[in-house]
């Protein structure tokens, strides 16, 4: 009822408030904290960034307010991050009520996991077997890709701003290259080690550096108390003491979890705003649950 009435009522009259901006600043529209700082790297304070999911909520279950929706009818292009659930159910939405937006999917060139993959970087209890796994702001080697795009967007549509963007993007790149040797150098010598995590939000970096992600959650949803049993084993066996969990998640089963394995649960927050420290803070936790 309540997406029915937001669509109602903005597909009424809220194109009325697209001059009402308190600035003359074009506005671009991203779903997630990340690429806000993807865009701001390259673009500065050229553009406001709309950012539709707010710290704290989760891509699976966020809905946007009157306001965002409002604000929305503002922007010149929707930056998708390509598979989050957020965009499945409401992108077609946003296009309907912003027809003269532009859409740039930042998942075109990515290298993306799907169902049917099976490398070890993606392991059984992996929690998209429905879909294409959404999290490919996680891994450096892929972001680089994302942000080639965002670039080309914004050199083509503000080319007054060129060299500007330009110098922005060179430094940028040069900043997530000294990240992805950063991952490399110290995920090196765990290649092939495995580590356990409640939402399985680390696929592509598991992927790209060579680890393995077993995730509790399944198939997005809370796991059976036979699957609890089986993550214990697994746990058990393999000597993992440290459980992460996403920022936006409960703590509950992991902690029911390490409290079996005398281990301990990891908060971490892929979809921070400063996205190189958020990374690096997880790789280095990585690297500290293979000495416990």
């Amino acid at each position: 009822m309540k997406r029915a009435l937001l669509l109602i009522l903005f597909s009424v009259g809220l194109f009325a408030c697209n001059n009402q901006q308190s600035n003359d600043k074009p506005v671009v529209t991203v779903s997630i904290l990340p690429q806000k700082y993807f865009i701001e790297n390259i673009a500065g304070d050229y553009v406001t960034v709309n950012v539709m999911i707010p710290p704290g909520a989760s891509p699976v279950t966020y809905e946007p307010t009157p306001k965002q929706m409002q604000q929305l009818t503002t922007s010149d292009v929707y930056f998708r991050i390509g598979y989050i659930e957020f965009e499945k159910s409401w992108m077609n939405r946003f296009k309907n009520i912003h027809p003269q937006m532009k859409i740039i999917d930042l998942s075109e060139k990515a290298h993306l996991i799907k169902p049917q993959d099976t490398d070890h970087a993606h392991h059984a209890h992996e929690g998209h077997h429905h879909g294409i796994d959404p999290h490919i702001w996680v891994s450096p080697k892929e972001v680089k890709k994302q942000v080639e795009l965002i670039y080309q967007y914004l050199l083509k549509n503000y080319p007054e701003q060129d060299s500007i963007f330009a110098s922005n993007y060179k430094k940028f790149i040069q900043k997530i290259e000294q990240l992805d040797q950063y991952a490399t150098c110290k995920l090196e010598p765990f290649k092939g080690e495995k580590f356990l995590i409640f939402h399985p939000a680390l696929s592509y970096l598991a992927r790209d550096y060579g680890l393995e992600q077993i995730s509790i959650e399944i198939d997005g949803k809370e796991p059976t108390p036979a699957n609890m049993q089986e993550i214990i084993s697994i746990a058990r066996s393999e000597n993992i003491k440290i459980i992460f969990v996403q920022k936006q998640f409960s703590k509950h089963n992991a902690q029911v979890i390490a409290e079996e394995i005398d281990g301990t649960v990891v908060q971490i927050n892929p979809l921070d705003y400063q996205w190189d420290k958020s990374i690096k803070y997880i790789i280095d936790r990585i690297v500290d649950s293979y000495s416990k």
